[in-house]
């Protein structure tokens, strides 16, 4: 009875065991089946693929080729004109070397702002001078940085390029105003890197000259050395400085000089560098009177209590050897 007991409950199971693997084969038939693709369907879609791109192909040889009305990064008359501007970015110069262009464009551009330095003052009313002014000078430090850094670069095939000392000079002339505005590196640390020919040679002798001079008040010396020493490029970044330095000579002039005895106009004039002319015209600026005595020169009566600085800015008045300074 047992053992027949034990044979049925061995047999159900047997059969449970049965109809679990059945079920299981037919679920996992019918997953298969879910994500599989008809073969005729994915040979079908292959096929279409390879006519799209057969039938692109043709379609692109028949196809002319589509040419830009603007060849350029810019258009061709702004292009030429940087060019004469010598404004030209770095992937446009010759071969996109910089020891081969570099130098001399910049050395170019150092020259615009330097000349438009002295322009601005000539041709700007005193009321828009200001903002043109800043900006250029901000330019010409920024043309002179990139001038000296070029210098450098190309130091093992030239030691020391044309014109280097001139415009090495710049930066220390462009330091004459202490109270206006920032130039690079102190004067003391940049010495360290000029090298000694530069140094020693005349234009930066002129410079430290001129800077000396200007620091101390000697307004004689300044005046006379810039006359005989500058060239015209040195003197157009010096020119703002010119009137500041005769206003000093004429303010210690006027304070300092005998009342009873009035300074003669033809020797204030070869002292502030002017025609006689201006140096009147100077003096009335001030609030200062001239007069004439009996032989007929003007001249300048001292410790006059009208004295006074002008608000407004000065109109532009002669340099006594300006003609000469091309040379």
């Amino acid at each position: 009875m047992e053992r027949r007991q034990h044979s049925q409950s061995h047999s159900q199971r047997q059969q449970r065991r049965n109809h679990f693997s059945s079920s299981s084969s037919s679920n996992q038939s019918r997953s298969n089946n879910r994500f599989s693709f008809p073969k005729s369907s994915s040979s079908s879609s292959s096929a279409n693929d390879v006519r799209d791109r057969r039938r692109e192909t043709q379609e692109e040889k028949q196809e002319e080729a589509i040419v830009g009305t603007c060849p350029f990064m810019c258009p061709e008359a702004e292009r030429l004109q940087r060019q004469r501007l010598r404004d030209l970015a770095v992937f446009e110069r010759l071969h996109g070397d910089p020891r081969n262009s570099s130098p001399a464009l910049a050395v170019k551009k150092v020259k615009f702002h330097v000349i438009s330095h002295h322009k601005l003052r000539s041709s700007c009313s005193s009321s828009s001078i200001s903002p043109l002014h800043y900006l250029n000078l901000e330019q010409l430090t920024k043309a002179l940085t990139s001038l000296y850094n070029l210098y450098e670069a190309n130091r093992s095939s030239k030691p020391i390029h044309e014109k280097e000392a001139e415009f090495r000079s710049f930066y220390v002339l462009l330091h004459l105003d202490s109270n206006g505005q920032p130039v690079g590196e102190s004067l003391s640390l940049w010495f360290r890197h000029v090298p000694s020919p530069i140094i020693k040679s005349k234009e930066m002798w002129f410079a430290r000259q001129a800077l000396r001079y200007f620091q101390m008040g000697n307004y004689r010396r300044f005046l006379s050395t810039v006359a005989a020493e500058a060239s015209y490029l040195q003197y157009c970044i010096i020119e703002p400085y010119i009137d500041e330095v005769r206003s000093l000579a004429l303010c210690c002039i006027h304070n300092c000089c005998y009342k009873l005895h009035p300074y003669p106009l033809g020797h204030l004039s070869k002292v502030l560098m002017m025609e006689e002319s201006d140096v009147e015209l100077f003096c009335n600026a001030y609030g200062l009177q001239t007069c004439i005595d009996e032989v007929g020169n003007k001249l300048l009566p001292t410790k006059q209590t009208t004295f006074c600085r002008p608000k407004g800015g000065l109109q532009n008045y002669s340099f006594l050897g300006f003609q000469q300074l091309g040379r």
